[in-house]
């Protein structure tokens, strides 16, 4: 299979001197992960939502002193991004990004023609009717957090371990939730800084209760329910559970019992590892 019968098309494009501001408003109009950054011809990098999460969680991000209207997207994009020829197979895709831990790669031919996502490859492994097994790819790394824990200490958790997933417990040690990356890139963590506003009762008579309070954010504000696979299960159909509950990986289960987790990174990894020839 090659990379063009598997990429996304249109890919939206913005020049270097737009605002951060005006990207993000791209992303949400399209509800696209990326936009790529490039003076025509050329492409200069890419913006994606992952990007934009996290740098507004690092304690000396820019984005705290200056409005995302007022900064260049230029300033904050990645660069040297990779790009790979429609006719590339499947499996190059995926090796590129399991080795350089990137999540879209631009699809090039004089021009841009297209771009494949690490959902493009998960949405390929979930119809291909690959027979792995599920416990043959999970990665037995299983980081917990509880349902108080805030975003900035799930954050340290995710970054500490290398995981870009947390399961969340009960005080009863029962897992109820899961927290990912791609939670943490709501739009309203993005526009509030990772704070909630909570306001006092209108009608009360104290002044203090009519000021806005921020909070944190916390594990239960923002966790998804669980949805689980078994060791036993396919790639193929853990895959499809990815992709129709639009989550990035899934605990897994041996006896009942959570005892890994498997992630769109572990499928790449699969699909890298395949014998996938162009046709």
């Amino acid at each position: 299979m090659k990379v063009k019968n598997i990429m996304s098309s249109p890919v939206y494009i913005a020049k270097p001197d737009d605002t951060v501001a005006h990207v993000r408003n791209l992303m949400m109009k399209y509800k696209v992960g990326s936009i790529l950054i490039a003076d025509s011809p050329v492409i200069l990098g890419i913006f994606t939502k992952s990007d934009l999460k996290m740098k507004l969680f690092e304690d000396e991000a820019a984005w705290k002193r200056r409005p995302i209207d007022q900064i260049p997207v230029k300033s904050v994009m990645t660069e040297n991004i990779v790009t790979l020829s429609p006719n590339a197979p499947v499996s190059e895709a995926a090796k590129l990004m399991a080795e350089q831990k990137i999540d879209h790669i631009p699809i090039y031919d004089k021009e841009v023609q297209g771009i494949v996502s690490k959902t493009d490859l998960i949405r390929y492994a979930s119809e291909s009717g690959a027979e792995s097994l599920v416990g043959d790819a999970m990665s037995k790394t299983v980081v917990a957090v509880y349902t108080g824990h805030t975003l900035n200490h799930i954050i340290d958790e995710m970054e500490k371990n290398g995981v870009q997933k947390v399961v969340v417990m009960d005080n009863n040690e029962k897992a109820v939730g899961i927290v990912s990356v791609k939670d943490l890139s709501a739009n309203d963590l993005i526009d509030s800084g990772g704070k909630r506003n909570i306001r006092g009762n209108k009608k009360s008579s104290s002044k203090a209760s009519r000021f806005a309070i921020d909070v944190p954010f916390i594990a239960e504000d923002v966790m998804t329910n669980i949805i689980v696979t078994d060791v036993s299960e396919s790639i193929a159909s853990a895959a499809k559970k990815i992709i129709s509950n639009n989550v990035v990986s899934l605990p897994v289960t041996k006896n009942g019992k959570i005892v890994g987790m498997i992630s769109k990174d572990d499928i790449v990894k699969k699909i890298a590892e395949s014998r996938d020839t162009p046709e």
